[in-house]
Parts: structure tokens; C-alpha cells; sequence
């Protein structure tokens, strides 16, 4: 009956042209700075500490008693994930709790020193671990910082009873501070977490089809439209310099040998994410887009049929040039395929999320999670690609990768039976859901840590505001994640 009532809604509601976001509905009552370690694991006297930025909204907790619900930042400003998660404040408002967001370190204004902190010297201090032990350190001071107290179990230790959140890489954050910190924390909601995805297992092939699946997803209208796009993907693969000018792709630096290499990256990056970010409104989460892009998407690859590699780039400025303010696409910004000279140009270019600091992530730790197509897109690499990063890494950066050190550190999705109180929720037009593959879909490895996979959804669309356009299965989703939520704070 719920889904029959929100189906008749959304027919009888028009797609907004913008909506508010949580900055505007609920401004922060405290913006601040709390002092962490620059290392964690060094224990000298003196250590530099440094100012990792977090936002509060304190309105809905009823009392010192209140639950937390805590936001694991990930690879941007506070304020972009705080904007656009709005479902953390629903939830606070009906059962009374804190909101929290705190930065990543090296992200939006968490800077250890200042404009100083990209030099590969300052990079160092950048890694999961650290960031992990940064979220530890603030769930401590919770009491100082929020005045509020813990219950039953927390009651006796002093600390405050948290539930971390996390969508993405954030999502991966959350699951992973359950894991290696289960002391601190009631429980973990880990949104679009692909924890799954390793070098060496072939999962470029899965990641694409369920790309291609999603752009099935649009029935009779836009039939054939992953035929469509996998044709054009390959005409990209095997596209000379002066086939790409003549599709009409307008490169910021001139196209040469290494550019057809780059360009099919940062297409499949572009045409990925627009199956990541297809929200059925209008959203200006990761790039400026409108409701149902992949539609759009579908709809520029039907079009010349018989010109598969125009098509695609048709595609593709609708992701990365949705405005039509962008004057040419940046292929300097692919790891893949680039010398050095190019891959210098990448530390300045982007967008919001901090593509510079991601990048050294992509080099160390999150070997499969580069970003692409003008600091938009994410898309994994193969085998190959990978040894290729792997050297522009350690040219870049002066790092050596360790493809398999996240595996060793965190283990896989099935290593979680060891866990509790984790709720990992995916979308199935969200390509990374394949990144949780271990992890059984509408089941989990225990009974308190489940997985959900919710139809229609887009990428952690459970996390943002409620909307009479999402589809029934991602209100279901944030039911389930609620009521887990109330089992874990009992």
C-alpha cells in the first residue's frame, strides 16, 4: 500500500527544477575544529596536531542521553556531504538524536598545513588508517564536545552512543571503523560501499556490466541502449587521434598517441557515473545534473546509431559539461595513460572533491578507485591499467603501491561475519554495488550485519532527503536501516 501511494504521488508531482539542501533547511549549530595527531602511530613528544573541521545540528536531541549519528567524511568538503545527506536529519528528528558530519583529513579546510599540505613529503600522512583513528579520537571527546552522555552499556565508560554513517568511500569508512573499533560505536549504516574490490580479480568486467545493466533499465523506449554503449566503447578503444577530433572531441591539449588510451578511460568514467548519479531529480552532488541523466544518456547514444563514437562523446559532455560552460575536456586528468609532464597538471585540476589528495589514495591504498573525466567520474582499472598507474604513482608521488594492503588491513565482505551492527545498503543502478559481492544481497554473513540492495535506486540515494520520486525500494531501504538503527541503540 506504501509503495502503491508513493508511485500515485510522484505521477501527480512535478520533477523540481532545484530543492533545498540540508545546509539551507538545517545550518549547523556549531562549526569547529578539533585537534588531532598529524600521526596516529608515532609517539613522540610534541607530535604536530592539526584542525580537523566538523559540523553539528543539535536541535533534534532531546536530551544529554541523545544518540549521535555520526557522518564519516569522505573525499570533499564537509559541507558537500552535509548538504546532500539529508535522510541522517529525518532520522534524527524522529528519534531524537545529534547530527554530526567531521572532515576527512586533507579534504575541504582539514588541511595539516595549510597550502603546504599536497607536497608528497605532507602526503604521507594521508591514509585510511590515520583518517579512521581521526573519527576514533572525536568519538571520545563527544561528551566535551556535545555535552551529551552514553546509556546502558556506555553508561559506565563515559561515551556518548554513536551510529556512524557513510555513503562511498565514506560508506567504507563507517564499516571499517565498526570493524576496527567496535568499542567506540553502536552500529555502522555503510551506503554504496564497494568493500569488496581488489586488483587481480577482474572486477572491471562486473563493474561494466552492471553499468551496461543499468542502462537497460529503461524499457521499451531506449531498448538496445547498452548494445548501444558498448559498441561505442569499443570504437573508443580502437579510435585513432584524428578519429576522436572528428567525433568532436575537443581536448584541452592536443590529441596524440596517448590520447585514445585517456579518452576511453575518461569516457567509461563519464558514462558510469551518469548510471551512478541517476536520481530521478534534479542534483548537484558530484557534477551539476538533471533529473534521469542516463535517460539523456540513452537518448545521445541512440542517436547516430550508425556513428557510434560521436554518440558517446554526445553522452559524455552530457555528464561533464551538463552546463555547456566547459570549453574542452581535460585529458591530463587520467592516471591512466599519461606521462609524467601531464600527470603533474592533475594535482590542480578538479572539481570540489579533492581530486589531489584522492589521487594519492588512488596510488596507495584505493588502488581501484581512480578518479576521471575532469575529476567528475570513478571507474576501476584493469590489470593492465593498473601497472600503468602504478608507475605514473610512483613517478607523481613518489609512492609504490600496495595493490593489496587494503585486503590485508580491512579483508573482504565475508570477513565481516566477524562484526556486528553493520547495515550495508546498494542501489542497484549504482555500478559499485558489485564492490559488496561478498556480502549475501537481502541477507548478510550474520544476523546483525546485513546488505541490502534496494531496485531503482541510484548511488546512496538512502542517505539524501526523502522524495515522493524515489523509488519503493529505496524507502524501504531507509525503513530497514532505521529499524536496525533502534535495535543497535536498545
Amino acid at each position: 500500500m506504501l509503495a502503491l501511494l508513493l508511485v500515485e504521488s510522484a505521477l501527480s508531482t512535478p520533477i523540481p527544477t532545484s530543492q533545498p539542501g540540508a545546509l539551507q533547511l538545517y545550518p549547523p549549530t556549531k562549526l569547529a575544529r578539533f585537534s588531532v595527531a598529524l600521526d596516529h602511530f608515532r609517539f613522540r613528544r610534541g607530535e604536530h596536531r592539526f584542525g580537523l573541521r566538523y559540523a553539528t545540528y543539535e536541535s533534534f536531541a532531546p536530551n544529554r542521553t541523545a544518540p549521535v549519528l555520526f557522518y564519516c567524511g569522505n573525499e570533499g568538503a564537509l559541507e558537500t556531504f552535509y548538504n546532500h545527506t539529508g535522510a541522517m536529519f529525518e532520522l534524527a528528528q524522529r528519534i531524537g538524536a545529534y547530527v554530526l558530519f567531521v572532515e576527512h583529513r586533507f579534504y575541504g579546510d582539514s588541511l595539516p598545513f595549510g597550502r603546504d599540505s599536497f607536497s608528497n613529503d605532507a602526503l604521507q600522512y594521508l591514509s585510511i588508517e590515520q583518517a579512521l583513528a581521526d573519527y576514533a579520537e572525536v568519538i571520545v571527546a563527544l561528551p566535551r564536545l556535545l555535552g551529551c552522555r552514553g546509556t546502558g552499556r556506555n553508561a559506565a565508560s563515559g561515551r556518548c552512543d554513536t551510529v556512524l554513517f557513510g555513503g562511498s568511500y565514506g560508506g567504507m569508512l563507517a564499516a571499517w571503523h565498526r570493524y576496527k573499533y567496535p568499542h567506540l560505536s553502536r552500529g555502522a549504516v555503510a551506503s554504496g560501499a564497494p568493500v569488496d574490490f581488489y586488483p587481480g580479480e577482474q572486477v572491471q568486467p562486473a563493474f561494466l556490466a552492471a553499468v551496461a545493466a543499468a542502462y537497460d533499465s529503461y524499457g521499451a523506449s531506449e531498448a538496445g541502449c547498452a548494445a548501444a554503449l558498448l559498441a561505442a566503447l569499443h570504437a573508443a578503444d580502437v579510435a585513432t587521434p584524428s578519429e576522436l577530433a572528428s567525433a568532436g572531441v575537443r581536448a584541452c591539449a592536443p590529441l596524440d598517441s596517448s590520447s585514445p588510451e585517456r579518452y576511453a578511460f575518461y569516457a567509461r568514467g563519464a558514462v558510469a557515473s551518469i548510471a551512478m548519479l541517476d536520481y530521478p531529480y534534479p542534483c548537484d552532488f558530484v557534477a551539476p545534473l538533471p533529473a534521469n541523466p542516463l535517460r539523456r544518456a540513452c537518448a545521445a547514444l541512440a542517436s547516430e546509431a550508425e556513428a557510434p563514437l560521436p554518440a558517446l562523446h554526445r553522452a559524455v559532455l552530457g555528464y561533464v559539461n551538463a552546463s555547456g560552460d566547459l570549453p574542452c575536456v581535460d585529458l591530463r586528468a587520467e592516471l591512466v595513460g599519461q606521462g609524467l609532464a601531464s600527470a603533474r597538471g592533475a594535482r590542480e585540476h578538479g572539481s570540489d572533491l579533492g581530486v589531489t589528495a584522492w589521487n594519492y589514495q588512488a596510488c596507495t591504498e584505493l588502488l581501484l578507485e581512480p578518479i576521471t573525466s575532469d575529476g567528475y567520474g570513478f571507474y576501476p582499472e584493469s590489470a593492465p591499467q593498473l601497472a600503468s598507474v602504478s608507475r605514473r604513482c610512483e613517478e607523481l608521488f613518489g609512492v609504490e603501491p600496495r595493490p593489496f594492503w587494503m585486503e590485508l588491513s580491512f579483508g573482504r565482505g565475508a570477513d565481516f561475519r566477524q562484526a556486528s551492527n553493520i547495515f550495508f545498503s546498494e542501489n542497484d543502478k549504482d555500478p559499485w554495488h558489485v564492490g559488496t559481492r561478498t556480502v549475501p544481497a537481502h541477507g548478510g554473513v550474520n544476523d546483525t550485519v546485513t546488505r541490502f540492495v534496494a531496485r531503482g535506486g541510484a548511488h546512496h540515494q538512502d542517505l539524501r532527503f526523502a522524495s515522493v520520486w524515489d523509488a519503493p525500494d529505496v524507502h524501504k531501504a531507509r525503513a530497514l536501516e532505521e529499524s536496525a538503527i533502534r535495535q543497535w541503540l536498545r
